[in-house]
C-alpha cells in the first residue's frame, strides 16, 4: 500500500495577502509544513499541489514533488485530487499549507486510519468557552468507533443542563483539525462525481458531504492543538511559538 502526503498551496489569500510565503526566522510558512510532512513514518511522497511557480522557488531545496495545478480549482480537495488523479498511491493525506504546527505522528495516525476506514481526520479538546462558541473553530461529535457524527460551526454538542466545565469532563466539545486522509478512490469520487449536499452548502464544510453520502470519518485526537493561519493575529501567534 503506497502513501502519499499532497499540501494544497494556493498563492492568492484574502484575510493575510502571501500567507505561505510569510517568513518566520528566514523561513517561509510552507517550509515548516513541508518539514513536519518529511517526518512522518511510511509516506512513499510528499507534494506540494500549487497554483504559483513562487511555491517552486522556496521549496527548491526539499525533496518533495511540485504538482501545478489550475489556479481556477475552488478547493484544497479538488488541487489534492487533480495533483494524484493519475498517479499510483493507495491513501493519501491531505495536509493543509497553513497549519505549521502539526506533530508528525498525529500525520501518520491519519494515514495508518485508512488501512480500516475509507476517511481519516483528526479533532482536539476545546479548553475554552469562547473556543466553543466560535463559528470560526469546527466541532465535531463522535460516534462509539469514534467516527463522525456531525461536523458543525455552531456548539455542538449543545449542553442543556450542564456547565461548559462539566462539558470538559465528558471529553467535548471537540475542535477539528483539517488534515484529511482519503484512500484514492474515494478521494476522487469526492472530488469528481459524489452528490453534494445541502448540510454542505448551509455549514460552508466540505466534509459533511461525505456523512450526506453514507461514508465514515474515523476522527483520531491529536496529541496537541494547532494553530491554523489565517490571519495576522493568527500569524503573529505563530512567531511568538517558534
Amino acid at each position: 500500500m503506497k502513501t502519499a502526503i499532497v499540501i494544497p498551496a494556493r498563492r492568492g489569500s484574502t484575510r493575510l495577502k502571501d500567507k505561505l510565503l510569510l517568513k518566520v526566522k528566514d523561513k517561509p510558512i510552507i517550509a515548516y509544513t513541508v518539514e513536519n510532512c518529511l517526518k512522518v513514518k511510511g509516506i512513499d511522497r510528499v507534494i506540494v499541489a500549487c497554483d504559483d511557480e513562487e511555491f517552486k522557488k522556496v521549496l527548491k531545496d526539499y525533496p518533495v514533488d511540485i504538482i501545478l495545478t489550475p489556479t481556477e480549482l475552488q478547493s484544497g480537495s479538488d488541487r489534492v485530487a487533480f495533483a494524484v488523479k493519475n498517479l499510483d498511491f493507495d491513501f493519501v493525506v491531505n495536509v493543509q499549507a497553513d497549519e505549521p504546527l502539526l506533530n508528525p505522528e498525529d500525520i501518520h495516525k491519519v494515514a495508518e486510519g485508512l488501512r480500516e476506514y475509507p476517511v481519516a481526520t483528526l479533532a482536539y479538546p476545546i479548553e475554552n468557552e469562547e473556543d466553543y462558541l466560535n463559528p470560526n473553530v469546527v466541532k465535531v461529535v463522535l460516534d462509539r468507533e469514534s467516527c463522525g457524527i456531525y461536523f458543525s460551526r455552531s456548539s455542538i454538542p449543545f449542553y442543556r443542563d450542564i456547565d461548559f466545565n462539566t462539558l470538559k469532563n465528558l471529553k467535548y466539545p471537540l475542535k477539528h483539525i483539517g488534515v484529511y486522509g482519503y484512500r484514492k478512490d474515494v478521494l476522487l469520487t469526492f472530488a469528481y462525481s459524489m452528490e453534494k449536499s445541502p448540510i454542505e452548502e448551509i455549514e460552508k464544510l466540505e466534509q459533511l458531504r461525505l456523512l450526506y453520502n453514507g461514508y465514515k470519518i474515523k476522527v483520531f485526537i491529536a496529541s496537541k492543538d494547532t494553530v491554523g493561519i489565517d490571519t495576522k493575529e493568527d500569524f503573529e501567534k505563530f512567531c511568538t511559538l517558534i
